[in-house]
């Protein structure tokens, strides 16, 4: 979200608003921009701004029909400062015109017809407060983003509550059976900590996901009590592939009598010495219950920059131990491949609702890489073979993912679809 300069900010070119289209007397519509955004400021209130072609009434009749009058809408709306604007509308920037459209603000808007909200409601909370909370390009036939605009509205800061101690941290993971993320973060002045910060851990929508979750940050040396003395957490076994580094890891505390219960099933350092996107971090938040290789898996393909859609479906546990017995006798022998498909294709089709058929890719990491390395590589690899992505990239009712290293470090990877 992009800061707006309230402060830069002149009239909009004048003479619009005597013959801007009607859109009902339920709602006051301003009709100058800086006006507008002086009003919300002043009022801590969401600015919401209808960019519409100049004159087009149909289009406001539509706005009317789809989104005023949608449920609870109008008092949104009502507690909102609302402006319309022609698409051609100017400002003021030290002293020179510019069309606000231009600005990199809107530019969810691709200079089209639509609606902006800026948020001047939430002044406590510095990462969004007049920062355009939300673009919504609006045209005949499109679909209607209303509950989207809603939920930008009626959008409340989450307070997380972030444990410092492991051991209160696990017990309550436990005692609520929930998720435990634990963030270990490097000393306050490291530029990478400070990012993730600032930028996706204060984002609306992670902070939300986040709300599911037992919380618990850490510096990158804290210890823990372990037989008889303290060691580093982060060299303990369990947590291994986050290489000793801050980043982000997941205990399972949720799924009781799960083989993978009490196991880190996510490790995310911070590869390359860089911050987890928003995008990134939502992946991993949303990632389905599963073993620290199959998550780590899905997550290099939900990230892969084309969005393969193999993972939309259902991740189904027939499918993922058909996948993990493959990429383990891989690993065993050291050899990539569809080994004796023939006969697992006929058994995995049988555990398939009826009509549904298994496909498989498989590739493999580069020698010594480590696990998150590893999936962005097999990722990277399935990519280049046009046979093996367009299983990937299509979408499945089911699909299983999983890669075990073997003894020539090397990670075999599996993907397992049921699909039509």
């Amino acid at each position: 979200m992009l800061r707006i300069l309230c402060v830069m900010l002149a009239c909009v070119s004048a003479g619009w608003l005597a013959a801007a289209p009607a859109l009902g007397d339920q709602i006051s519509w301003y009709g100058d921009y800086a006006t507008a955004m002086r009003a919300a400021e002043q009022q801590g209130k969401m600015l919401v701004i209808l960019f519409c072609p100049a004159g087009d009434q149909p289009f406001c009749d539509e706005f009317a029909e789809r989104t005023v009058a949608a449920p609870k809408m109008l008092e949104r709306l009502r507690n909102a400062i609302c402006v319309i604007l022609p698409l051609n509308a100017k400002i003021t920037v030290k002293g020179k015109q510019e069309p606000v459209l231009n600005s990199p603000a809107y530019a969810g808007l691709g200079g089209r017809p639509g609606l902006a909200i800026v948020d001047l409601a939430n002044k406590e909370n510095p990462n969004r407060f007049g920062r355009v909370a939300g673009t919504f390009p609006l045209g005949k036939g499109s679909p209607h983003p209303t509950d989207k605009i809603g939920a930008v509205l009626d959008w409340r800061p989450v307070k997380l509550n972030w444990h410092v101690s492991y051991a209160e941290a696990t017990d309550t993971a436990q005692r609520q059976q929930k998720m435990l993320l634990i963030y270990f973060c490097a000393p306050r002045d490291n530029p990478v900590s400070k990012a993730l910060e600032s930028e996706a851990l204060a984002d609306a929508q992670v902070a939300e996901k986040l709300s599911r979750y037992v919380l618990l940050k850490l510096p990158v040396d804290a210890k823990i009590e372990a037989q008889g003395g303290k060691i580093e957490l982060l060299k303990h076994g369990a947590f291994a592939e986050m290489l000793g580094q801050p980043g982000i890891a997941v205990i399972d505390f949720a799924h009781k009598g799960a083989g993978y219960y009490g196991d880190v099933v996510s490790a995310f350092p911070f590869l390359d010495n860089a911050p987890y996107t928003t995008e990134q971090m939502g992946v991993i938040l949303d990632l389905p219950p599963g073993t620290l290789t199959q998550r780590t898996l899905i997550y290099a393909v939900r990230v892969h920059p084309e969005r393969p859609a193999s993972t939309q479906g259902r991740l189904d546990n027939s499918l993922a131990r058909e996948a993990e017995s493959h990429a383990e006798y891989q690993a065993r022998i050291r050899l990539q491949g569809h080994h004796f498909w023939e006969n697992r294709f006929h058994r995995i089709n049988a555990l398939l609702p009826g009509g549904l058929t298994a496909k498989e890719v498989c590739a493999e990491s580069w020698p010594g890489q480590r696990l998150l390395q590893a999936a962005i590589e097999c990722v990277r690899c399935w990519r280049l073979s046009s046979g093996h992505w367009g299983a990937v990239v299509a979408p499945h009712p089911y699909y299983g993912y999983d890669m075990k290293l073997g003894d020539n470090g090397i990670w075999y990877a599996t993907g397992i679809f049921g699909g039509n």
